[in-house]
């Protein structure tokens, strides 16, 4: 949501590559500090439903240096469920695309980190798809 409204502000100045990504599952250190609940699974399940660190970093890497990515769009491993895979664009939430909401996030993450950004919201609101 912070990425779409970061989008809105930069593309009337010309900077169009607003870009996010989430990098699946993959087999990190990362788990090891998850609830039990969620650990369990995950170890049993193993290498079935997790992809190794390299293929999980792909999602961030190929939008940061593919000259063809669009700002605005949205990365994520191409398998199913977005859980494995090489990256492509994916669709997030239909909440995700509220421009209100994303206003919001942007003014509260600047009022909780005490850092303003300096670019203003366009005048006329309108929203940014993937």
């Amino acid at each position: 949501m912070f990425t779409y409204e970061l989008q809105r502000r930069l593309a009337p100045h010309g900077t169009t590559v607003a870009v996010a990504a989430h990098p699946g599952m993959s087999s990190t250190e990362l788990n090891r500090n998850a609830p039990a609940a969620f650990r369990l699974p995950t170890a049993w399940l193993g290498s079935l439903v997790t992809q190794t660190p390299t293929m999980g970093a792909l999602p961030t890497l190929h939008p940061a240096t593919d000259p063809a990515v669009l700002g605005g769009q949205y990365y994520g491993p191409a398998g199913r469920f977005e859980i494995m895979g090489h990256p492509r664009p994916v669709t997030s939430c239909p909440e995700s695309y509220d421009v209100a909401v994303q206003r919001r996030l942007w003014t509260f993450s600047q009022d909780l980190t005490g850092v303003t950004f300096p670019v203003a919201a366009p005048a006329s609101g309108a929203a940014v798809t993937a």
